[in-house]
């Protein structure tokens, strides 16, 4: 009987406790985080332990592209024949321009002869 007595008592000890289920959560978490922008260009040089730069950042680039034809004339080479070289040249010509928009990109047309920039 003793041992039942003992053993009532660990029961009673070892009962499993209720936690409340408010969490609270920081307001930084609540919008969804803070963001920061990474930079792209580094200004910092990284050397080894003799002074030589481990690294070297390239300079930002400006990028023109003269397109050979109109975008509606490209657009209607790009659904020719798959077999025929124009096709591809076309589409290739089609997703350099959305490439050139998306990184902003100059592009030039070339319009019967001469040059005309288009931004």
């Amino acid at each position: 009987m003793a041992f039942d007595a003992e053993r009532e008592q660990n029961q009673d000890q070892n009962l499993i406790r209720e936690r409340p289920t408010d969490v609270e959560i920081p307001p930084e978490l609540e919008r969804g985080g803070i963001v920061q922008r990474v930079p792209s260009q580094f200004k910092a040089q990284v050397t080894d332990d003799s002074g030589k730069p481990l690294i070297q950042t390239p300079q930002t680039q400006t990028v023109t592209i003269q397109i050979p034809a109109s975008q509606q004339q490209l657009e209607d080479w790009s659904k020719g024949d798959p077999e025929n070289a124009l096709t591809w040249f076309a589409v290739f010509w089609i997703r350099l321009i959305k490439k050139a928009l998306h990184f902003g990109w100059k592009m030039i047309k070339k319009i019967a002869g001469r040059s005309e920039e288009n931004v």
